[in-house]
């Protein structure tokens, strides 16, 4: 009935993940945040650019469709 060395080692948490794990998750809910307005206001900013110019839409589309390829 004895149990393998593999089966207790279970791998400690790292520091940061102990320390402060309340910090960590504000930083990274005001990350996201900042990152969602980013996102957000370059969409705008495109659509008024198409809507200024429809001739734009060409590379935005092209855009797409490279990242939507891209492996």
């Amino acid at each position: 009935m004895s149990i393998s060395p593999e089966a207790d080692a279970i791998p400690a948490p790292s520091a940061d993940e102990t320390a402060y794990p309340k910090a960590k998750s504000k930083k990274r809910r005001t990350r996201r945040r900042i990152a969602k307005g980013l996102a957000w206001t370059s969409l705008a900013f495109t659509a008024l650019l198409i809507l200024a110019e429809p001739w734009l839409l060409i590379p935005v589309v092209t855009f797409a469709i490279a990242l939507s390829l891209w492996d």
